[in-house]
């Protein structure tokens, strides 16, 4: 390995280290990974077994109880039926004497005693490994950008009906209950309504009925629906509300003073107009692009690229042009269903929230707009990294010396990447940009299908492409002055329904000085 590549290396280990040391080491952002999740199933599956060996316990000392309670029982009651005949025989008052002094003491020990400690300690230590309120938040807010983006119905979601495709699953009160929670934290009180009534919804369905423990009361959801209304100036149908939950709850203190807060509004404030149920939501070329709107280009042109390297004399790729200004190519079939099985056992290990690069604080940080877990695989980690760093340099002509490591990501719930470039401000670059340059191409490997959403759309140019597992896109960043080109402005649509798995290539300039086309000023 060159010199200048194992200098390259060390910095980039430095900066990863930069990263991750931003990030709370117990918060586990579950939502953000698919990958991640998976180990929430196998937890949830101990739990789940651990349950049932707690209800193994009760019933165990259920059939105890009931076993002696039916001897003794029939001992009793032929007591009762001839007392002094019973009582005459010595074995029989002896018997009743003991059993009254000796047997009730075990049984009060034995009904004191607390049935499945072991399983009560067992979710205890499993505590630690639960999701947060934080991952409940991010989880509710990934649900509600899918919805704003795709501009699905709530109904829908509940049943199901993702995007117009309908699925074997629904959401039941509690999971449509906490939605609302988080819309109503959001002060996104439309929306928050929706949700709120889809709970009411179910809960008033016979045929559904939530175990005792996680009981909702109907009475306190409607309560939460009221609020919601009053805050939208709705003050007749929050008092609709009031009323009806008036009839479910014994205790109606609260209720009460609601209801007579609510009729002084309406007194006062007779003319007031309700707030708009949703703010209108402003359809950008964004969401236009993630719904699949952009105009079909009929002008495909599919070639076999047999020039960027000697090798592909022998072996050409299947190169789809996507754009020449700015370049954007598109290559099929460049990575094996083997190598991608490999490169994601290696990532599952170390994956880490992604974080972005803020340049006033010089930190990477996590944010809100980047919803996924990434890993960094050095260029001679393995066998594979040296195989996919070659095919980089086949499919661009460029060396990639100098440039950044593999990094593999996996996107979640409703996982996705809002609008970024991918080059630096030449004016505030790093010490790596400026050792190596600014990044001249990205290539990116699409590792899965996803069945909906999950595209990469560039909104400037009104180009989107979808993830076909196996493929790759790439495009320049750079202007042929160097500068950043503001055409290639790029976002990761929300992940409707599947597991996007991806793998960046950053391209670095500054070892291209005899591969890339001459500079020229524009």
């Amino acid at each position: 390995m060159l010199l200048a590549e194992w200098k390259f290396q060390l910095l980039a280990m430095a900066l990863l280290l930069g990263m991750v040391s931003g990030q709370e080491d117990n918060e586990k952002s579950h939502s953000t990974s698919i990958a991640g999740m998976v180990e929430l199933l196998k937890l949830e599956d101990q739990l789940v077994e651990n349950l049932s060996q707690y209800a193994d316990e009760l019933e165990q000392k259920l059939r105890t109880v009931r076993g002696f309670v039916t001897g003794m029982r029939k001992e009793n009651q032929l007591a009762l039926n001839q007392t002094e005949h019973y009582l005459a025989n010595p074995l029989n008052a002896f018997s009743l004497i003991r059993r009254m002094q000796q047997d009730w003491t075990h049984w009060q020990y034995y009904m004191q005693q607390e049935v499945g400690l072991k399983q009560l300690n067992f979710v205890k230590e499993m505590q630690q490994l639960l999701p947060t309120s934080t991952d409940l938040e991010e989880a509710a807010a990934s649900i509600y950008r899918i919805h704003s983006t795709y501009d699905m119905k709530v109904s829908d979601i509940v049943k199901g009906l993702l995007n117009g495709k309908q699925y074997a699953v629904s959401l039941n009160a509690l999971d449509s209950y906490a939605m609302g929670k988080y819309l109503y934290d959001q002060q996104n009180f439309g929306y928050a309504c929706q949700w709120i009534f889809q709970a009411i919804e179910w809960l008033k369905n016979g045929k559904h009925k939530l175990p005792l423990p996680l009981a909702l009361d109907l009475s306190e959801v409607s309560r939460l629906y009221a609020e919601s209304l009053i805050q939208m100036n709705r003050y007749a149908d929050a008092l609709n509300v009031i009323n009806s939950a008036l009839s479910l709850k014994t205790d109606k203190v609260k209720l009460l003073l609601r209801k007579s807060e609510v009729e002084h509004l309406i007194r006062t404030h007779p003319n007031i107009a309700p707030k708009p149920q949703f703010v209108k939501q402003v359809v950008g070329a964004y969401e236009h692009g993630c719904r699949g709107h952009f105009p079909v280009r009929s002008q495909l042109h599919c070639v076999y690229n047999s020039t960027n390297s000697p090798f592909l004399r022998l072996a050409p790729l299947k190169m789809e042009l996507v754009g020449l200004d700015p370049y954007m190519v598109l290559y099929h079939d460049v990575i094996s269903d083997k190598e991608i099985s490999e490169l994601q056992s290696l990532a599952v290990p170390s994956l880490k929230r992604a974080t972005v690069f803020q340049q006033a604080t010089g930190r990477n940080t996590v944010v809100k707009t980047r919803t996924s877990k990434v890993t960094w695989l050095a260029d001679g980690f393995n066998n594979l990294t040296g195989v996919l760093n070659r095919r980089v340099m086949d499919m661009t002509g460029f060396n990639v010396v100098g440039s950044e490591m593999l990094q593999v990501m996996n996107y979640g719930l409703g996982g996705h990447y809002d609008k970024h470039y991918d080059y630096f401000n030449s004016s505030l670059a790093t010490n790596l940009t400026k050792m190596n340059g600014d990044r001249i191409a990205t290539v990116l490997f699409y590792l899965t299908d996803v069945e909906q959403g999950g595209a990469t759309v560039f909104p400037n140019i009104q180009k989107a492409v979808f993830p076909t597992k196996g493929a790759a896109i790439i495009w320049y960043n750079l202007k042929h002055d160097g500068e950043g080109d503001q055409r290639t402005l790029h976002a990761a649509c929300p992940v409707i329904v599947g597991s996007k798995w991806v793998c960046n290539k950053w391209v670095r300039e500054r070892q291209q000085a005899f591969r890339r086309p001459c500079l020229t000023t524009q």
